[in-house]
């Protein structure tokens, strides 16, 4: 980590920022770049920490280029040292990604965890994840679920469905496919009532609760039900590919299989024979 001198200031980061709108940089981070001017000269209060906040929205399937890369990094590590949590977070996401260039889960987990002894909630969930799929680590259900109870306590749809899994297969906790859809069905009443909140969650979100209703897990089977919500799970995910986040078309996957699934079974009822 660097020393606690402040390296990076308001005004030198724009100035940065100018200077990078003379390079041939590709067009997601020029228009960060023109983002973060025309923020920081319409709000006077705005800390340094604020540009590399907002980066990942801007963030397409290009590499990082290198000054960027420097840039955010260094913004980033500066906040660190002043023990900021949530740039402590961010960092770890460029990494968990490989957003900044290089992609590490070793990385990723070590800033997450310095970001989790701040509180940070986003870095608890994410390093629930770690976890949870065993990232650089041994897989630990019972740590998974101890970061995911932090969040599902503050309401985070992240946690809740991830915890709502654990339920549906019997991972540390016991097997309770009852349990698992009442946490989907809270998650689906948060989406519902703060939709631009939890959006970045709907798809993952909506295929589980298709799953759950077309095999009857925890509830009545309905696979018409099911199809609409593994539609609407598909059309989110989309979205996040056509956005390039990360593993968005792991999940488009998993929609369509769960609508050809569906398909099926509908065809099924209504004596409606494969098409060969």
């Amino acid at each position: 980590m660097m020393d606690t001198q402040k390296k990076y200031t308001v005004e030198g980061v724009v100035n940065e920022l100018k200077q990078l709108l003379h390079e041939d940089i590709p067009e997601g981070y020029r228009r960060w770049a023109e983002d973060g001017i025309v923020f920081m000269r319409k709000y006077s209060e705005a800390d340094v920490q604020d540009f590399p906040n907002n980066i990942f929205a801007y963030i397409g399937d290009t590499p990082m280029p290198e000054r960027i890369r420097e840039l955010v990094e260094g913004i980033l590590e500066q906040g660190i040292s002043e023990g900021s949590g949530r740039a402590a977070c961010n960092l770890g996401a460029l990494y968990y990604t490989g957003a900044i260039g290089e992609q590490s889960y070793a990385k990723a987990r070590e800033y997450y965890e310095i970001a989790a002894e701040s509180d940070d909630e986003q870095a608890v969930e994410n390093l629930g994840e770690c976890w949870y799929l065993g990232r650089d680590c041994e897989q630990d259900y019972q740590k998974a679920f101890e970061c995911y109870a932090k969040g599902a306590f503050n309401g985070r749809v992240g946690s809740l469905f991830r915890i709502a899994d654990m339920y549906r297969y019997g991972q540390y906790v016991t097997k309770n496919e009852t349990e698992a859809y009442r946490i989907i069905s809270r998650c689906i009443d948060l989406i519902n009532a703060d939709h631009d909140k939890f959006v970045f969650f709907e798809p993952d979100v909506y295929v589980r609760y298709g799953e759950m209703l077309l095999t009857g897990s925890g509830t009545e089977k309905d696979p018409l039900r099911a199809l609409y919500w593994a539609q609407q799970a598909e059309y989110g995910f989309r979205h996040q590919e056509a956005d390039h986040m990360y593993e968005a078309r792991l999940g488009t996957e998993r929609a369509m299989r769960l609508i050809h699934a569906c398909r099926q079974v509908l065809d099924r009822e209504n004596g409606i024979s494969p098409a060969n």
